[in-house]
């Protein structure tokens, strides 16, 4: 049976398409590849890593020193000590109800409070120490898990927002079109080389079985990948076009107005009186009984009024963020007042926004899932590399054929890049890792950012300057070395010395 002059399918074995289609979609899913290849190898090492963020950051944070956190029931003493001799603490506040390294106290608020940051800021934590007595403590959780998450984001660019969400989304339109016309290209050999693995067949024939095998079987994560990035990156722009073209005039200025957490107009609540961090944990429950909350965030908006957000999570449902899901609650009476943002009571349409976010994040199922989503993002990262491999290999080749005997500069200079680039982002991840357990200076987001370029431009300038057989035993030991000095540095530290 065809279907036009195109595609034709072959009984039941596959799908026989014309050769020069089949070669116009090779030669974009090349070139497309190679074009985003080594920005799509960042985003996935170092997005399979920050899946694991949070206990990341647990792990490489220096703790600090305080007292026991108290019980829940003690909140509102240690509250009414700590807003005595810090006024200001009132402005904005966090109760830890599951304290980790990260968050070490069951009171904790902002140096500099109002400001709105994406990753750790420097917190004030508080705590009472056996007689009673107010404990205090600076506190700031290491800046590499936030960094390495960002790496991610930027696909390995040291830009800020918004220009490289847009600069990502272009990446992702290119990682689509490299998807499609890569499944159409190997559609014709589809049954024949499924499961084709030639390791000893030479350069060529190996990376490129390497490349079909972990492309096919892992193709439904990288569609959904590529399709939430360019949802990511183009969110704002989706909205604002949905809103002019199907909403009022003025619905379009009511976007752009001032707003709460995650998008959503707080309702500001009297702060007294304020039901204890208990009761709250008690009405919450009576409402939704298989959420967990882990911090109640309180903010004053002006002189007397508060707004009261709780994130936590829910195993048994998919989770808007990495870190769970959020709900606003009045903070006089523990009931729920939006529920958009929160596992199990959220709407049909932002269920479906969830689920897209959720499929992204790894942010459902449990470490089952974040360890299968590690998997996959190594996985990934490992598909470009053998797809730019094996461009390379086929551009010598072709080079060859045309009585070439060594490869052309471009050539030579696509190989150093892809080398200097791969190896640089394992390297410099590897080393911010083990500055962090030895150093002070992983808790500046500057100086994490400086160390992890001057590694990253120190192998791209080694690929430049090495030559070719030395390059990749190199630069593949510098990684190998590093990666493999984290675990090392760690027991030194903490089970030696």
């Amino acid at each position: 049976m065809c279907l036009g002059p195109v595609f034709c399918f072959k009984g039941s074995i596959g799908m026989k398409i014309r050769a020069d289609i089949v070669q116009m979609y090779r030669d974009i899913h090349s070139w497309v590849g190679i074009l985003a290849g080594l920005f799509l190898f960042v985003a996935f090492y170092a997005g399979g890593i920050s899946v694991f963020e949070a206990p990341l950051q647990n792990w490489l944070t220096k703790p600090v020193v305080l007292p026991a956190p108290v019980t829940v029931g003690q909140v509102p003493d240690l509250m009414q000590k700590a807003f005595a001799a810090y006024p200001e603490a009132q402005q904005e506040y966090t109760v830890v109800l599951s304290p980790t390294v990260s968050f070490p106290a069951r009171l904790m608020w902002p140096v500099h409070a109002g400001q709105r940051h994406a990753g750790p800021v420097d917190m004030i934590a508080a705590s009472l120490d056996a007689e009673g007595h107010l404990v205090t403590a600076k506190h700031k959780p290491s800046e590499v898990a936030h960094f390495i998450d960002e790496l991610h984001e930027n696909v390995g660019l040291p830009v800020f927002m918004p220009y490289s969400r847009w600069f990502m989304g272009i990446v992702a339109l290119l990682y689509a079109v490299a998807l499609v016309s890569g499944v159409i290209a190997f559609l014709p050999m589809l049954v024949k080389n499924i499961f084709a693995l030639r390791l000893i067949h030479g350069a060529w024939k190996k990376w490129l079985d390497i490349h079909n095998l972990l492309g096919i079987f892992s193709l439904p994560f990288h569609v959904i990948i590529a399709l939430s990035s360019v949802l990511f990156a183009y969110h704002g722009l989706i909205h604002n076009v949905q809103t002019i073209m199907f909403s009022a005039p003025t619905a379009f200025h009511d976007r752009h107005a001032p707003t709460g957490r995650m998008g959503h107009q707080a309702v500001a609540h009297s702060l007294t009186p304020s039901m204890p961090p208990s009761e709250i944990v008690q009405a919450l429950q009576k409402q939704a009984p298989e959420f967990v909350p882990d911090v109640l965030n309180y903010t004053l908006t002006d002189k007397a009024k508060q707004t009261l957000f709780v994130i936590g999570h829910d195993e048994h449902y998919m989770m808007r963020g990495p870190a769970g899901g959020l709900a606003e609650l009045d903070p006089a009476s523990g009931k729920i007042l939006s529920a958009e943002y929160m596992p199990g009571l959220q709407s049909a349409s932002f269920s479906i926004l969830t689920t897209l976010f959720a499929l992204h994040f790894g942010s459902f199922g449990g470490n089952a899932v974040k360890f299968g989503y590690l998997i996959l993002g190594f996985a990934g990262a490992f598909l470009f590399y053998s797809g730019n491999r094996l461009w390379l290999i086929s551009r010598y080749r072709k080079e060859q054929k045309n009585g070439a005997t060594e490869p052309s500069k471009g050539t030579k200079f696509l190989t150093r890049i892809t080398y200097g680039c791969i190896f640089g982002c394992i390297s410099g991840i590897s080393v911010l890792m083990s500055a962090a357990l030895l150093t002070p200076y992983c808790e500046s987001y500057l100086g994490v950012s400086l160390i992890y370029y001057a590694i990253f431009c120190m192998c791209l300038g080694v690929s430049f300057m090495v030559p070719d057989p030395v390059r990749i035993r190199m630069l593949g030991m510098c990684a190998a070395i590093t990666t493999l000095a984290i675990p090392l540095i760690y027991i030194g530290k903490y089970f030696v010395f």
